[in-house]
C-alpha cells in the first residue's frame, strides 16, 4: 500500500515525530563539522603558505649569499717552525682572516653574543622581544639607544649592503635574516658574523681584529681586550681603544655591566696597540702568489719550507757584501737556497734591499734573467759524460775557429791555451775553448733539449750559437740552482717547491736528465781540488771542511757575476751584479758571490760531512796524466781516474810518452809552436785537415788595415799521411801554387772576391772555398 505524502510535502517517516531538542543536536553537530572543516581548511592553507614561504626562502634566488660565501680572506704564511711571514692584505690593504668557528675561544664567542643578540640561538632571524624592547627604550629615551638587528640581520646586511637605511631596507633585510636561517645552521651563520664583522681601520673578523687593536692571536686576548673588541663593531670610529679609549670603556661598561672592574677594561683598553704586520721575503711571497693564486688564496693558512732564522741570516750577508762591494759597482744581489733531497725552497732573497729604490731593490734577481758565464757548464760536460765521453778525454785547449759564415773563437779567461787538456781539467779549471769544441761536437740543438727538460723557460726562444757553452744566454739563479742540484741528487730532476706536501707532489713528478753515473761523475769533479787548480790555484773560497762542489761564472762583459755550490744536503746559488748593466769594475772573476755560497754552507751544515757517492759502473785505475790514456812506466806523471769497468779504455795505454821523447797529436802543431816545449809533434797521426779557413767563410775585407787594398789570411793545415803538401789557392785575380813542408801554415793576401783552395798530401785531398766581401 503507497504512502501519501503529508501536508508539508515531506514524507513522513514512519509515525514518529521528530523532538526539539534532536533537531538542535543535530543542527549544533551541523554546525561544528562545519567549523572543523574551515579550520582543517585554514590549517591546511597556512601549512600550504608556510611551506611555500619556506620553500622560497630556502630556494628562491639569492646571488649575494652565494657570491659573499666566495669571498677572499686573508692568507697567512708561516715558515717551517710557524714564525708569521706574511699575512696578506686583500684589496686596498683590508685584512679579514678565516677562522673556524670550532677554533674560537668560548668566551669570545659568548661576549660577541651578550654585546649583539643575546636571543640568537631562540629567534629564526628576528627577534620580536629585540624589536619591541627597542621600540620601547628608543620611544621613552627619544632617541635611538639599541636597535633590533639581530646577528643574523647584520650577516644579512654584510651579504646585500645599503646605501641608506630605511623602512624598505629593514624589511629586505629582515626578509634576508629570514632565507639565511633557512639555508644555513646557527652555527654557520654565526662563523660567517665573527669573520665577517667590520671593524673599520680596515679591519674585518675577530681574528684580525685582535691584532689591529691589541697586537696579539686571537687566543692570546684577555677577557677584557674581547669586551672591547664586543662593542667596537657597533660605532667603530666612536669606541676604538687606539683612538678614543675612554669611549670604549664606557661603552663595555654599558653593555656588560659589573661582570668585569672597570680598571680592567681601562687598562686594555689603553694599553691598545697596533698590530706591526710582518713583511718578510717579498720578493719570494710575490713570485707564490703570481705562480700559484689558488694556492694562495682562501680559507687555509699556508706553511712553507723556508726558515726565517735562514732567510734574515742570508738577507744580513748579501747587503753586508753588497755594502763591501758598492765602489766595484756591486750594488745587488740574489740567493737561493734549496733542499738539495727533496728541492724544497729554504730561502729566497730578490735582492739586497726590497725599499732600496735607488738601486732598483723591487726587482726579483732570483728570477731576472742574466748572462751566467761559466757557471752553466757543468750541464754541458755532463751531457757530454752521457754521450761517451770520459773524464780522461783529452779535450784540445788551443787556438780554434768555430763556425762557417759566422766565426766564433773563444778565448780562455786568462787568454792563454793549455794545449790538451783532460775533461776533468776542463770542467774543473773552467776552460773555455774545450766546452764550445764539446758543444760544437754535441749540437747545440741538442744542449737545449736538455736544458729545456731541466725548466729553463728563459731559452725557449733563445738562439745563443756556440756562445751558450760559456753562458752568454740569459738565464735566472732559480733556474741555475734547480738545475745544479741534480748532480748530488743523481740526475734526478724535481721542480722547486714551497712545502713539504707540494715537494711530495713534485717528487712523484720527478725524472732523470742524466744518469746516475755521470752526476756522480759531475760531482767528483767539481770537488777536485788539484784539478780545479790550472785555472784558479787552490784557492780557498771553494774549501769546506765537507764535501762539497761549486762552479762560478762570470758574464762576458763582466756583468753577472754567479756561483753555485752544493752538498747532498743543501744547493745554493748566488748572482751579484746591478740590475743597470754596468760593468762590475775590479772584480772579473767570481770569488765573492762565491764565499758568499761558502759561508752560508758552513752555516747550515756546520763540519758534518756527508760524502757524495762513488760511481756504480766505473773503477778507479792510474792513467798518464799528459795523453788520459793507461799510464806505462814512460809517463812522467799519472794519476787516479774512473773509467767504465769493462770497457776497452782499461786497455788503451799511452802512446804518447814514447822512448825517444813526447809525441803530439797532429792538431796540437800551432799550439806547439807558440812557444818552445819538448817533444815533438805526430804529424801523421791524423787525417788531412784544413784548419782555416774553414770551408765556406765568409771575411770582411777592412780598407783600414790593408795593404795596396790587400789582406793576409792564414791558411792552416794539419794531420796528413805525408810531411809535404802541395797547395793551390785561385781567386778571380790571385792564383798560387805552392809546396810546403811541416808545420803546413802560409800567410797569403787576399782581396775582395771568392777563392778556392785544393791542397794535396800523399793521395789525401781536400777541397774548398772562401770569400771576401
Amino acid at each position: 500500500m503507497t504512502e501519501l505524502p503529508n501536508k508539508s510535502g515531506k514524507q513522513a517517516i514512519g509515525n514518529e515525530k521528530q523532538s526539539p531538542v534532536t533537531g538542535n543536536l543535530a543542527r549544533n553537530k551541523l554546525q561544528k563539522n562545519k567549523h572543523r572543516n574551515v579550520l582543517i581548511i585554514l590549517l591546511a592553507v597556512s601549512v600550504s603558505l608556510g611551506i611555500l614561504l619556506y620553500l622560497i626562502l630556502k630556494f628562491s634566488p639569492y646571488p649575494d649569499a652565494e657570491k659573499f660565501l666566495e669571498r677572499q680572506y686573508s692568507t697567512r704564511i708561516y715558515d717551517r717552525d710557524g714564525n708569521l711571514v706574511q699575512l696578506l692584505p686583500l684589496e686596498d690593504g683590508l685584512r679579514r682572516e678565516y677562522t673556524p668557528l670550532s677554533e674560537f675561544p668560548d668566551s669570545v664567542i659568548t661576549s660577541f653574543i651578550t654585546a649583539e643578540d643575546r636571543r640568537f640561538y631562540e629567534h629564526h632571524g628576528i627577534d620580536i622581544a629585540a624589536i619591541l624592547r627597542a621600540f620601547y627604550q628608543n620611544l621613552t629615551g627619544k632617541r635611538i639607544v639599541s636597535g633590533a638587528s639581530t646577528i643574523t640581520m647584520q650577516v644579512a646586511r654584510l651579504i646585500t649592503p645599503v646605501e641608506e637605511r630605511s623602512f624598505i631596507a629593514k624589511i629586505q633585510e629582515a626578509f634576508n635574516a629570514l632565507r639565511l636561517e633557512c639555508r644555513f645552521s646557527k652555527d654557520e651563520i654565526l662563523e660567517l658574523y665573527l669573520n665577517n664583522v667590520p671593524f673599520g681601520f680596515n679591519t674585518e673578523g675577530i681574528t684580525s681584529a685582535a691584532k689591529t687593536f691589541f697586537g696579539v692571536s686571537l687566543d692570546s686576548l684577555s677577557t677584557a681586550q674581547i669586551r672591547c673588541l664586543a662593542v667596537i663593531p657597533r660605532r667603530p670610529s666612536s669606541y676604538n681603544p687606539l683612538k678614543k679609549p675612554e669611549n670604549c670603556v664606557k661603552a663595555v661598561m654599558e653593555v656588560f655591566g659589573n661582570d668585569i672592574s672597570e680598571s680592567e677594561i681601562m687598562e686594555a683598553a689603553q694599553n691598545a696597540k697596533s698590530f706591526e704586520y710582518p713583511f718578510n721575503m717579498p720578493h719570494y711571497i710575490q713570485y707564490l702568489t703570481s705562480q700559484y693564486p689558488d694556492d694562495f688564496s682562501g680559507k687555509h693558512d699556508i706553511y712553507l719550507s723556508v726558515s726565517l732564522p735562514l732567510q734574515k741570516y742570508t738577507e744580513n750577508i748579501l747587503t753586508n757584501a753588497v755594502k763591501k762591494y758598492s765602489s766595484n759597482r756591486i750594488t745587488n744581489g740574489a740567493i737561493l737556497i734549496l733542499d738539495t733531497k727533496t728541492a724544497e725552497i729554504l730561502a729566497w732573497v730578490g735582492s739586497s734591499g726590497f725599499n732600496d729604490e735607488m738601486n732598483q731593490g723591487q726587482i726579483d734577481g732570483v728570477i731576472v734573467p742574466n748572462q751566467p758565464g761559466s757557471s752553466m757548464k757543468p750541464l754541458l760536460y755532463a751531457l757530454a759524460l752521457d754521450n761517451g765521453y770520459l773524464p780522461s778525454d783529452i779535450l784540445p785547449d788551443i787556438p780554434t775557429d768555430f763556425g762557417f759564415e759566422e766565426l766564433y773563437i773563444p778565448q780562455n779567461f786568462n787568454n792563454r791555451f793549455n794545449g790538451p787538456v783532460r775533461l776533468r781539467t776542463a770542467l774543473a779549471s773552467s776552460l773555455n775553448v774545450p766546452a764550445v769544441y764539446l758543444l760544437n761536437k754535441l749540437g747545440i740543438k741538442t744542449y737545449l733539449s736538455k736544458l729545456g727538460e731541466m725548466d729553463f723557460n728563459s731559452l725557449k726562444n733563445a738562439d745563443p750559437g756556440l756562445g751558450i757553452a760559456l753562458g752568454n744566454a740569459a738565464v735566472s739563479i732559480y733556474e741555475l740552482t734547480a738545475a745544479f742540484s741534480v748532480f748530488p741528487r743523481d740526475g734526478v730532476f724535481i721542480k722547486p717547491a714551497y712545502n713539504k706536501k707540494k715537494a711530495d707532489e713534485n717528487a712523484a713528478k720527478a725524472y732523470s736528465v742524466y744518469t746516475k753515473d755521470t752526476s756522480r761523475l759531475i760531482c767528483s769533479i767539481l770537488s777536485d781540488a788539484s784539478s780545479r787548480a790550472t785555472g784558479f790555484g787552490y784557492a780557498t773560497v771553494f774549501q769546506t771542511p765537507f764535501a762539497s762542489i761549486f762552479k762560478t761564472g762570470t758574464a762576458n762583459q763582466y756583468q753577472n757575476i754567479t756561483a753555485l755550490a752544493a752538498t747532498p744536503l743543501y744547493t745554493v746559488g748566488v748572482w751579484m751584479g746591478n740590475f743597470t748593466g754596468e760593468t762590475v769594475v775590479g772584480k772579473t772573476g767570481s770569488s765573492i758571490p762565491a764565499s758568499l755560497a761558502n759561508e752560508i754552507l758552513c752555516s747550515l751544515q756546520g763540519s758534518h760531512d756527508v760524502p757524495f757517492s762513488e760511481p756504480e759502473q766505473y773503477k778507479k785505475v792510474r792513467i798518464c796524466s799528459l795523453s788520459g790514456k793507461r799510464a806505462t812506466e814512460l809517463c812522467p806523471t799519472t794519476l787516479i781516474e774512473y773509467i767504465p769497468a769493462g770497457s776497452l779504455s782499461e786497455n788503451n795505454f799511452c802512446d804518447w810518452h814514447t822512448k825517444e821523447g813526447t809525441q803530439y797529436p797532429a792538431e796540437y802543431e800551432k799550439w806547439f809552436l807558440m812557444k818552445t816545449r819538448t817533444g815533438s809533434i805526430d804529424g801523421t797521426s791524423l787525417p788531412l785537415t784544413l784548419v782555416s779557413p774553414k770551408n765556406g767563410s765568409v771575411f770582411f775585407h777592412d780598407q783600414a788595415t790593408s795593404l795596396n787594398n790587400r789582406q793576409n789570411l792564414s791558411v792552416e793545415f794539419s794531420g796528413g799521411e805525408e810531411n809535404s803538401l802541395h797547395l793551390i789557392i785561385s781567386g778571380e785575380t790571385f792564383f798560387l801554387e805552392t809546396d810546403l813542408e811541416r808545420p803546413f801554415m802560409l800567410s797569403v793576401p787576399i782581396e775582395r772576391g771568392t777563392y778556392k783552395i785544393v791542397a794535396k798530401c800523399g793521395s789525401e785531398t781536400i777541397t774548398s772555398s772562401f770569400s771576401v766581401r
